[in-house]
């Protein structure tokens, strides 16, 4: 059972306390308040399941963190970037044999909901019309960034129409329309339930400061390193840390395994994918206008959609590496005018309403940490008249003999998004599996929705 949690808040000191009867450790956790939500939850994870108190110290950056981690009180830090982290190592603050990532975050475009002006590159902010923003303290990796924009490096840095010091207020105008874009971590619109656009940006284009780790540390004055070190491990290695973080919006991989997903596992399914194309031209006949592909990957499906249509095709990942990786494919098949990607969140779309001829998706809904909430952006970015096929599986057009090649172990067709017979979740590459599509559907609340069983599990939703 789970042990009773008060929540207590000291604004003085900025510090909340999940407190639970003295059993254990009492550990002192100082923390980024731009983490908080996501932290405060993953940390009352381990007070369930280890017994030991957590006592988080939520504190604004800049300079907040700094002032924390040299009073030296705290017996486990996450510095707010990687330079602290650097920094709070070289100073003695925090003990980097003991550091280990809890999670991502990238360097991102952020849109209001909806995207009004359909901003989907970095590029677009250069439109004459479009106001930017971001934080005086990423003016050093603005600069980096602005080669990407135009040959003109200073030139490109006036399209910003200001440079703030506090996110919430760069977050707010945003909201409220005074800014059409903002330049920032993806972290900032996480946490935030107004549903931001959120376009990552590739390596390719932001360069290597477009990935960075956030990273819990044990420091050297703890009283308790074990119970300080078995924190860390729960926040960078627990099935139900990751959970929490993924939930949250966070990216909990650097994307350093795009590249061999896509040589080893994505080419296994390639005949796969064209299947499914093919059952879908079949069964809607859209083979012009527009289609999307939520959750594509390295692009195999939607290349396929491409090549097997006249239809201009978009693929959206989250993962900014795999989307490189797409665009090379693409380029390599001379299906670059036609098929383009772009690497956003299914939960908000960057797409205005009623978009799209036809979108498609295979394997992503389990991924999805609100399910009823990408089901209904695809409904908003529909066209009427359109048709969406979303769900995982291998479509009827895929011989018994072929599935058993791929599955080797065999598959429960009723359970082909969820864990399977007897699977645990350590067994299971979904953090969301779709227990039940009816239930789904109907807590989306969609009209013209049915429910195929057929070759998979699927939603079909025609507006």
């Amino acid at each position: 059972m789970r042990p009773s949690i008060r929540l207590a808040v000291w604004l003085s000191l900025g510090i909340v306390a999940l407190c639970v009867p003295v059993q254990g450790a009492i550990l002192d956790l100082g923390v980024p308040d731009q983490f908080e939500a996501a932290i405060c939850e993953a940390a009352g994870a381990f007070v369930e399941d280890t017994g030991h108190q957590v006592r988080l110290h939520l504190v604004p950056v800049p300079p907040g963190a700094f002032e924390l981690a040299r009073e030296g009180n705290m017996d486990v830090l996450i510095p707010p970037c990687n330079h602290s982290a650097e920094v709070f190592c070289e100073s003695g603050w925090a003990s980097p044999e003991t550091g280990k990532r809890i999670f991502c975050r990238r360097m991102a475009i952020i849109l209001p909901p909806k995207n009004p002006k359909a901003l989907s590159r970095l590029s677009d902010i250069l439109k004459p019309d479009v106001k930017v923003a971001s934080l005086t303290v990423l003016r050093s990796r603005i600069e980096e960034v602005a080669p990407s924009l135009c040959a003109d490096a200073h030139e490109s840095l006036d399209i910003m129409a200001m440079w703030l010091g506090n996110g919430d207020l760069m977050m707010d105008l945003l909201a409220t329309d005074n800014v059409d874009a903002v330049l920032a971590w993806d972290t900032f619109a996480a946490d935030d339930p107004r549903n931001f656009v959120v376009i990552r940006l590739p390596r390719s284009v932001a360069g290597d400061q477009a990935c960075a780790p956030i990273t819990a540390f044990v420091t050297p004055e703890s009283d308790e390193p074990e119970a300080a070190q078995q924190l860390v491990d729960f926040l960078s290695e627990g099935l139900a840390a990751e959970d929490i973080f993924l939930k949250h919006g966070y990216m909990t991989d650097d994307g350093s395994d795009a590249a061999s997903y896509d040589e080893k596992a994505a080419p296994r399914f390639e005949k796969v994918y064209e299947n499914i194309c093919q059952q879908v031209i079949d069964d809607y006949g859209i083979v012009e206008g527009v289609a999307l592909d939520i959750g594509c990957g390295p692009g195999q499906m939607t290349q396929a959609l491409a090549g097997m249509t006249n239809l201009e095709v978009t693929g959206l990942d989250i993962e900014p590496e795999v989307i490189e990786i797409a665009q090379r494919h693409a380029a390599e098949a001379g299906l670059s005018s036609r098929l383009h990607f772009i690497c956003a969140d299914a939960h908000s779309l960057p797409f205005p309403q009623d978009y799209a001829d036809l979108i498609i998706s295979r394997g992503t809904l389990p991924f999805l940490r609100d399910q009823v909430l990408a089901l209904r952006e695809v409904y908003r970015v529909l066209k009427p008249g359109g048709v969406a096929f979303l769900g995982g599986g291998m479509g009827r057009y895929t011989p018994l003999e072929e599935a058993r090649k791929l599955y080797p172990k065999g598959v429960v067709p009723g359970r082909a998004m969820d864990w399977g017979s007897g699977q645990s979740r350590e067994d299971s590459i979904f953090p969301f599996p779709v227990r039940s599509f009816e239930v789904l559907v109907a807590k989306a609340g969609l009209s013209n929705c049915t429910v195929v069983n057929e070759g998979g599990r699927w939603v079909e939703m025609r507006k």
